[in-house]
């Protein structure tokens, strides 16, 4: 019994000791992303790695020490289980950790473990935990004797080495970091309205009462749109959020600004609509919500403040240490398991807390020319019942969900954008109260839409159908402007940036994509989206009437390589037919590839369909491109101005 206390105690410290080293190793990148968002990283993958392998390390250790006692070896049974600790947990561990990196920062989700790529990016990591292991037998197995390392007393080494990691990550946390917001005066001359740009997650347009939705989901917002512009006809570059921001913070599609896949930053020569107001004399701030927008992502460049209100996170992680691959695995595993029903604040800020967060900045600075950009996570998921009863529905504990589920989270969701919308009321009501809303410019949008098994899936970031691209946009300019009106020209998230700037009486950059929605550009043909997302890589141009889709063949959604729909009589996109289309679908094939060459080239501007005189007669004389000019419409709709 004693070589199996000997020998598991042996095995713990060795499991402990890969554990920390490979937690180190890891969080040493995470901090060389983000010196001040990962600050702590490296200390804490020290910590959380060696306690998550403990119980694996006790195990192994124990094994060892029953084969000692079996086998009556008294030399070398606790050195021995301390080798085999160590080397049972570093192995797997470490290439589980590089499996991740690899797979989702390298290539992106697509690799395809049976094509050549994929069976040699795997053939070399065996090949490489098989020299690892072969190179640390060599230096600690104890039966070598004492010209190796085998006969190191093995609790002092283990106590050192931890000890060693630990002080080696300490720094890194200790110098890191810094404060979160300073208050920043305007430029000395500054004049300007305060301008608000809100943007609310998840939030689909077709969910809102103002946009037609029988139930009364957002009746503040529906206020809201009585003294403003609201576009029925707005869409996102993206289904998910990291690309979406970008592409509504630089005016710019995702192929361009290259914000698009999950270990993507927002590049420096990115000029923001933050950095653009910033130039102009304004003081700049943001109050985000969504961690794929963190400061760590590089989306707080032009801010004067950024401030990310993150969640409670789970096992004590803050931002940078969140992002170590087995606390997301932990995470994962620990959803599954016990879903935390009882408080938002486990995955987001909610949007009381985010209200109360704007607010208290606004009041610090209205008396100067301020941009704000404010984020809410309502009505992502999780979804939470409202007021709290302990019921919620979160992505990671319910990945596909059975179809009979899908009214309830739909029901449930509503009463989410409800929550939202309450408190976005409460927050007008502040602006007024402080006599800045009348002269304000206010915006509110979203990044993306919602799936409810409409097309077979559930979430978002996978398809580029209306229900995860068709966003609200409603733009609120100062007393006196036209408003109380609907226009159905189509908008981009790519255009909300040049139109606010514009209003504010500032000049749009020269590398932005997108038009001033109240300057003299013509509205679009048809909006570009694309998408390069765990595997499924997406595009899509949709015209008035009509959308075209293209999938990467073997797309994990299961998508079809070409979808073309009629909208006018299938709005809910579930006819494709393009089989049937043969005379129509090459010429809006062309005008896809060209406006995704555009994409990446940065050329893309208007998403004009460039096609030659024949065949713009001919799609004209299939219904595809129809005669009405929505900005013609758009101004003999527009109300006189308000004296």
């Amino acid at each position: 019994m004693e070589k199996w206390v000997k020998g598991a105690l042996a095995g713990l410290a060795g499991g402990m000791i890969a554990g920390a080293l490979t937690g180190l190793c890891e969080g040493l990148v995470i901090w060389a992303l983000d010196p001040s968002a990962g600050a702590w990283a490296p200390l804490y993958g020290v910590v959380f790695y060696a306690a998550l392998v403990a119980p694996g390390a006790l195990g192994v250790g124990l094994l060892a020490g029953a084969l000692g006692a079996w086998r009556k070896i008294d030399g070398w049974t606790a050195r021995w289980a301390w080798f085999a600790g160590m080397l049972a947990v570093l192995l797997p561990v470490m290439l589980v950790v590089a499996r991740f990196r690899i797979i989702r920062d390298i290539f992106h989700e697509k690799l395809a473990i049976a094509s050549a790529a994929g069976i040699g990016v795997h053939l070399g990591l065996l090949i490489g935990a098989a020299a690892l292991g072969l190179g640390l037998w060599w230096l600690l197995d104890p039966r070598q004797g004492a010209r190796r390392l085998g006969r190191l007393p093995w609790p002092a080494v283990t106590g050192a080495s931890l000890a060693l990691m630990a002080l080696l990550a300490l720094p890194f946390g200790l110098l890191g970091g810094g404060p979160e917001e300073a208050v920043e005066p305007a430029a000395k001359g500054a004049s300007g309205p305060p301008v608000i740009l809100i943007m609310v997650d998840t939030l689909r347009a077709d969910r809102l009462t103002s946009y037609g939705y029988a139930k009364n989901t957002s009746p503040n917002l529906s206020r809201f749109s009585e003294g403003a512009v609201q576009f029925d006809r707005a869409f996102a570059q993206a289904s998910w959020t990291r690309p979406s921001v970008a592409s509504l913070l630089t005016s710019l599609p995702p192929s361009a600004h290259k914000t698009m896949y999950k270990a993507d930053r927002l590049p420096e020569d990115a000029e923001t609509l933050a950095e653009a107001f910033k130039a102009g004399g304004f003081t700049t701030g943001g109050l985000v919500t969504n961690y794929n927008i963190a400061p760590y992502f590089n989306f707080a460049q032009g801010f004067d403040s950024y401030r990310y209100l993150d969640p409670d996170y789970y096992f004590w992680a803050d931002e940078g240490s969140s992002k170590l691959s087995l606390h997301n695995l932990a995470r994962v595993v620990r959803e599954k398991v016990a879903p935390a029903n009882d408080s938002p604040a486990t995955y987001y800020q909610d949007a009381q807390v985010t209200t109360d967060a704007t607010i208290a900045w606004i009041d610090k600075r209205k008396d100067a020319p301020f941009f704000l950009f404010v984020t809410y996570m309502d009505p992502h998921d999780p979804y939470f019942v409202r007021p709290l009863n302990g019921e919620a529905y979160s992505r990671a504990a319910n990945v596909n969900p059975d179809p009979s589920m899908a009214g309830r989270l739909s029901e449930v969701y509503d009463g989410e954008i409800a929550y939202w919308d309450e408190h976005f009321g409460r927050l007008v009501a502040h602006l007024k109260a402080i006599g800045i809303y009348d002269k304000a410019i206010i915006a509110v949008t979203s990044d993306h839409g919602e799936e409810f098994h409409e097309h077979g899936g559930w979430w978002h970031g996978t398809t580029l159908y209306d229900e995860q691209i068709h966003i609200p946009l409603i733009i609120k300019m100062p007393a006196g402007s036209p408003a109380g009106f609907a226009r159905d020209d189509l908008a981009r998230s790519m255009d909300v940036a040049p139109t606010l700037l514009t209003a504010a009486g500032l000049k749009a950059p020269e590398g932005w994509r997108g038009r001033d929605l109240f300057g003299k550009v013509a509205a679009p043909e048809a909006v570009f989206a694309e998408e390069d997302h765990e595997g499924n890589v997406l595009r899509a141009l949709r015209g008035l009437s009509w959308k075209i889709i293209e999938a990467n063949a073997g797309n994990p959604r299961g998508l079809a390589p070409v979808e073309l729909y009629e909208l006018s009589e299938d709005p809910g996109e579930l006819k494709n037919v393009a089989a049937e289309r043969g005379g129509v679908l090459p010429t809006l094939q062309a005008a896809l590839q060209k406006a995704s060459e555009g994409a990446m080239e940065g050329t893309l501007q208007r998403d004009q369909l460039a096609l030659d005189e024949s065949s713009r007669e001919r799609l004209k004389s299939l219904g595809y491109i129809t005669e009405e000019d929505p900005e013609k419409k758009k101004d003999d709709e527009a109300p006189a101005p308000k004296e």
